[in-house]
């Protein structure tokens, strides 16, 4: 692989056709990405060594997009990835809470509910690190 292609696990995957259907998707994914590029641009032409997203806005609109395609479009979320280490913890975690019906037992359906809602729309190498 050359210096100018990029890794397969850094691809930004193409995200689906019932995104562009909801207004909140489109609009959060919108976010998303001019928040990444207001960063980038940020790092190109900004001071060194200076933390170019103190508020770590980049992260953030990336969660903002996950919990809303979580909480509105659990059907159109991707199966568990084999693959993916997270994956098989919140696996995990979802299968012990299972049957429980308190506020831990929701938070985790919902944390895994939000990772799977990334594997949609962040790349493999980022996806993985919650």
């Amino acid at each position: 692989m050359s210096a100018d292609q990029i890794r397969p696990d850094d691809a930004w995957p193409l995200p689906p056709a019932w995104m562009w259907a909801c207004q909140e998707c489109a609009r959060r994914y919108r976010t998303m990405k001019d928040t990444m590029a207001a960063v980038h641009e940020s790092r190109l032409t900004g001071e060194p060594h200076v933390d170019h997203d103190p508020f770590d806005s980049v992260v953030s609109s990336q969660i903002a997009l996950a919990e809303h395609m979580a909480a509105d479009h659990p059907d159109q979320l991707p199966e568990w990835d084999a693959d993916c280490p997270t994956c098989a913890s919140h696996r995990r975690a979802v299968a012990k809470a299972a049957g429980d019906d308190d506020v831990r037992a929701a938070t985790t359906r919902r944390f895994a509910g939000e990772h799977r809602a990334r594997h949609v729309v962040v790349p493999r190498s980022i996806v993985g690190l919650y």
